[in-house]
């Protein structure tokens, strides 16, 4: 029977892919034989990235109280109580998609474990997680010599990322309709095996697109490709399941544009329009098929080797249509929305390129590329402040716990983030999650950064978002809001700085370990946190909504009153407990104050 492709079913959020390379990055160095590979299995249940399904009894308080340490022995333990018929390969299946994208070497008889320069990139604090997957996705390729996976005797003979790329440019020109749905996606992607297949298969989604009985198609599709009689619910539903997690890699390039509903059930994927550019000279050098090599020591080489492969724009006069386009496309806009601009970015665009050198190119591009992001979200908060439905829309979702429940992080992320820009007379409202070029988050804010950072005249803050209610909410989300805000206070010495936290339920817990950090101290200083639930910022939001329906002008300073009212309240109050009531009367206080301005 056939197999499709997939990128990782054993990680469906890329990003975790980082912590399973920081606890190999333990390793490099050491050979990946069988007692390695248990004890990379090991370390992963001691870090509670993996959870075994069986654990004993008397080591079940490690995983109800997260914030004790898991002894290795401990780990170790509960690794062999699995009694697992061969445990190594364990260890070598959690590392696969490591080495299958090209972050690490890492296989039994094959030398130390190695972290290869891409992989030591995603472990650095401040990477930049599409330029890590688009390198990684251009060396992915069945077949390869690294792997028995997905061989050329099954079939195989592609390089997934570009001839996707074909694929959609060539429906987008025959079909009015752009790009990949959600069940297209997810029928034709993960079967797509050889590049010399595209062709074949624009005209499949055509007529699936025509077919009025859908499920008959998918049946009559799966059966051929599986070439088998009987294709059970499991054969069909993984390839929705790999076609949702091939997905989620391809929009962290930049390269594809998804547009998704905040639970992420429906979505459309098409090739990103301001990157047209890149794209089509990518599919001009490439075809879709997979790359030949000497050897497996040839292909590592290549795995390893953050230069390769050849990028079209390494040529100077290539780099110079990326930019002319991006200047066209940043023009365009500024007509057709009558934007407003300032002389510095004036100038910018009125930049001679012909007088660029390579790197001032390359540099010159990122600043475009931020300029015209920039423009769309100065575009974008013009139109909310005027949207009264929009805000209305944000305040509903914020009292629907059901729904918040089924939200994204970095969908629930962005939607504070434009209940922040309400307010009209910030200096900037900053999210920190990854976006495409159009400003929609890829993924959630990386660990070392606040989730949001908001700067107004008079003060500074922080916002942390979590959909975490659980009694874990404190250990995964605690440290981490008081150590941000206090990298913040750090970088802004002399400025009145708070934090926000943000979540459906706040958890006694977390409750009692701000409080405490509000009314004595963290790390030999107080700190100043506004806990709010979901609900409570809704009323926030709320009230600044009657006003400007009144007609009625507000400021900054209306939040400054309230999240200092609540912090100046800690000083007088006994307990945490106490604090947690006084916060809901003190909004609903200043929810009438500031009703009669």
């Amino acid at each position: 029977m056939r197999r499709p492709w997939s990128i990782s079913t054993t990680v469906r959020n890329p990003e975790r892919l980082r912590d399973f390379l920081k606890v190999l990055k333990k390793l490099e160095g050491k050979p990946f034989n069988k007692d390695n590979q248990i004890k990379y299995q090991v370390l992963l249940i001691q870090e509670r990235l993996y959870k075994p399904l069986n654990i004993p009894v008397k080591f079940r308080k490690y995983f109800e109280k997260p914030e004790i340490v898991i002894p290795y022995e401990v780990a170790e333990e509960i690794f062999y109580d699995q009694k697992y018929e061969d445990p190594p390969m364990r260890g070598r299946q959690s590392v696969n998609p490591l080495n299958k994208l090209g972050f690490s070497i890492a296989k039994e008889a094959f030398g130390p474990i190695v972290i290869t320069e891409l992989g030591n990139r995603f472990l650095t604090g401040d990477y930049d997680i599409g330029y890590i997957f688009f390198k990684s996705l251009l060396k992915l390729q069945f077949p390869n010599p690294w792997s028995a996976d997905f061989s050329e005797k099954e079939g195989f003979n592609i390089i997934p990322f570009i001839a996707v790329m074909h694929l959609i440019e060539k429906i987008n020109r025959k079909s009015a309709k752009r790009g990949l749905d959600k069940n297209e996606f997810s029928l034709f992607i993960p079967t797509l095996i050889r590049f010399d297949q595209i062709d074949e298969y624009v005209e499949k989604i055509l007529k699936f697109r025509e077919e009025k009985n859908k499920d008959r198609f998918i049946l009559n599709f799966t059966k051929e490709f599986y070439n088998i009689n009987n294709v059970s619910n499991k054969n069909i539903n993984n390839l929705f399941d790999y076609g949702d997690n091939i997905m989620r890699y391809f929009r962290l390039t930049r390269y594809f544009k998804v547009s998704m509903d905040p639970l992420g059930y429906y979505w459309n994927i098409d090739l990103e329009p301001s990157r047209k550019v890149e794209i089509e000279q990518l599919l001009d050098m490439y075809s879709g098929e997979s790359l030949k090599f000497k050897d497996l020591n040839d292909y590592l080489n290549y795995l390893s080797d953050i230069t390769r492969p050849t990028l079209p724009w390494e040529k100077k006069e290539n780099l110079e249509k990326i930019a002319q386009s991006l200047k066209d496309i940043i023009f365009d806009l500024i007509k057709k929305e009558n934007l407003q601009i300032t002389q510095t970015e004036q100038k910018i665009l009125l930049t001679d390129i012909q007088t660029l050198s390579k790197s001032k190119l390359e540099n010159y591009i990122s600043r475009l590329r931020c300029f015209n992001l920039e423009l769309k979200e100065r575009l974008k908060k013009i139109k909310l402040m005027g949207d009264l439905n929009r805000i209305e829309g944000i305040i509903v979702t914020l009292r629907d716990s059901k729904k918040l429940k089924s939200y994204e992080p970095e969908q629930f992320e962005k939607l504070i983030t434009e209940a922040l820009k309400v307010i009209n007379d910030e200096i900037l409202i900053k999210p920190n999650y990854p976006m495409d070029d159009d400003g929609e988050p890829v993924n959630h804010s990386p660990a070392n950064k606040p989730d949001i950072e908001c700067y107004y005249p008079t003060f500074k803050a922080i916002c942390e978002v979590t959909l975490n209610t659980s009694k874990l909410q404190w250990v995964q989300e605690g440290q981490t809001v008081m150590r941000h805000l206090r990298d913040f206070e750090n970088q802004h010495q002399g400025d009145e700085v708070f934090c926000i936290f943000i979540a459906p339920q706040i958890h006694n817990d977390t409750y009692s370990q701000f409080w405490i950090s509000v009314k004595y101290e963290y790390g030999g200083q107080p700190q100043k946190i506004v806990p709010m639930t979901a609900e409570q910022f809704a009323i926030l939001l709320e009230t600044l909504l009657n006003i400007l329906k009144q007609g009625k002008r507000y400021s900054h300073k209306e939040l400054y009153e309230l999240y200092s009212m609540i912090v100046n309240q800690s000083k007088r109050l006994k307990s945490y407990s106490d604090w947690v009531l006084s916060i809901h009367k003190t909004i609903e206080e200043w929810r009438e104050r500031i009703a009669t301005i």
